[in-house]
């Protein structure tokens, strides 16, 4: 084998190491968080921590938390993280964040100032509240991976 070759492998092995040590890291301070996250809004009317059914007999595969606020309520990162997708659902806004093994979701929102690949730190502010089912709130989703975990246990109640 050529020494560039060789060279070019180690260093490629090396950084897969980096990436994946990082990954852990991150993934180990998020959990050691659990029961201490912020809300992501300063003025909370209620909240709904259904499991999200979509029809009265089948709920859906995942968890979320619905805080109830204000039309100008500043939406705020409950963590910090890297943004890794913004994207549209029909006239509103969802903004995801991972830091390790976890994603964040904030979806409704207005059109949100932050775009793939953007580092956002916890409370700093993400966008505006949307709208969902003619009220003013903010839907939250945790995820290990790919699968949805139970929010409600993440926050500073």
């Amino acid at each position: 084998m050529k020494p560039a070759f060789t060279l070019s492998i180690l260093l490629l092995f090396l950084y897969s190491s980096l990436v994946s040590f990082s990954q852990k890291i991150q993934t180990g301070l998020f959990e050691k968080c659990k029961g201490k996250l912020p809300f992501p809004v300063c003025a909370i009317y209620g909240y709904n921590d259904s499991k999200c059914v979509q029809n009265s007999k089948i709920p859906s595969p995942y968890k979320n938390i619905s805080f109830i606020t204000d039309s100008a309520a500043e939406v705020r990162a409950i963590y910090g993280g890297k943004v890794c997708r913004v994207f549209t659902i029909e006239n509103d806004y969802a903004v995801v964040t991972n830091f390790g093994s976890y994603f964040i979701t904030y979806y409704p929102l207005k059109k949100p100032g932050l775009k793939k690949g953007d580092t956002i730190i916890q409370g700093q502010p993400v966008s505006k509240v949307g709208y969902l089912d003619n009220a003013c709130e903010i839907n939250i989703l945790i995820s290990k991976d790919k699968n949805f975990i139970d929010p409600r246990t993440w926050f500073r109640w």
